[in-house]
């Protein structure tokens, strides 16, 4: 065989490498944007600054309007703002990115599984491409399961409910997106897959604000149905009056110290419920679902002062203060 045509057969398998080099490549690289572009749908949804401060709002207006309304009273009362609900939704929130992050861990596992199993036996394995077909059907099966979970009327279901069927929508967009890497299918053109992912991302949006209202209606509920056991774990309050404010609630005592313009009148009996909106919402000792009263208070209001005692034994005394005579009484309203 002449030299050329041996040096041409020499050099025809390391084309043929070089080409299967380069093909493997180009899977690979492919691979990665598919997987890198679904993280970021992922993190765009999970760890968006806009949504969690959205999400804390809400919950918090939630929580406090549950137990307002169980309260006897409506939250717009409380005049809360934006600071109220965040400070009061930022503990019982964080388990809603801690159960998202918990999932993507699990994601990531389920997907270097299949990684490694396509690296080892190929894309003809079984596996890999049984769940690349029907990874779209067990998205479905979680999603139905979602669905069951908010019919059962348990509070944990209840809340996991709108979490499980988010879940299911991404399971959804990954096996898509493993689907359309058969060989034998059809990809998604750029714009539809961006209405796809746009799609699912609005819809994990509201799975995570239903979840936190659910969450929020269930701690609502709980804090208030527990409250009269409470109360007395409540920061314990005096008043201090230059007029009578004519509280009428069980348990309020009133005594009087001085006479005439120097006249005060002393509310004791009460127990500090909120302080929002440059007020003191204030409930008594007596306080029960039967008949409970709430009294709103400016925290400078003219003539009067505050006092806030931890009296755990119930040993304090009135400081002074005594009965309000007869005709004082009378003034007060506190008869």
């Amino acid at each position: 065989m002449p030299a050329y045509l041996r040096r041409l057969a020499a050099s025809l398998p390391y084309v043929s490498n070089d080409v299967e080099e380069e093909g493997s490549e180009a899977v690979e690289a492919t691979d990665r944007e598919t997987r890198g572009s679904l993280v970021r749908s992922l993190l765009a949804v999970v760890a968006n600054v806009g949504v969690l401060t959205a999400l804390l709002v809400y919950f918090g207006w939630v929580r406090s309007d549950r137990m307002a309304k169980m309260l006897g009273i409506d939250e717009a009362i409380l005049g809360m703002t934006v600071d109220d609900y965040v400070r009061r939704s930022v503990q019982p929130v964080v388990l809603l990115p801690i159960c998202a992050a918990i999932a993507g861990l699990a994601w990531v596992g389920l997907d270097q599984w299949l990684r490694r199993r396509r690296t080892r036996f190929g894309d003809d394995d079984r596996i890999v491409a049984w769940m690349a077909r029907w990874m779209w059907l067990i998205a479905i099966g979680v999603f139905a399961l979602g669905l069951l979970l908010g019919l059962v009327g348990y509070a944990v279901t209840y809340i996991a409910a709108p979490l499980v069927c988010a879940g299911g929508m991404l399971l959804l967009l990954y096996g898509l997106m493993l689907r359309g890497g058969l060989r034998d299918a059809v990809r998604f053109a750029p714009m539809t897959e961006g209405v796809l992912r746009g799609a699912i991302a609005i819809l994990v949006a509201i799975g995570l604000f239903w979840s936190a209202m659910n969450y929020a209606t269930v701690e609502g509920t709980e804090l208030a149905r527990d409250f009269p056991h409470q109360i007395e774990t409540l920061p314990g309050v005096m008043v201090d009056s230059a007029a009578p404010l004519d509280i009428v609630s069980p348990g309020v005592d009133v005594t009087c110290a001085g006479s005439g313009e120097e006249l005060r009148f002393r509310y004791r009996g009460l127990r500090l419920l909120e302080s929002t909106g440059g007020n003191y919402f204030l409930i008594s000792d007596d306080w029960t679902f039967d008949y409970g009263v709430v009294v709103m208070l400016p925290v400078d209001g003219d003539g009067l002062r505050f006092t806030f005692v931890r009296d755990v034994y119930g040993i304090a005394d009135a400081g002074g203060f005594g009965p309000c005579a007869a005709a004082t009484t009378d003034v007060a309203g506190q008869g």
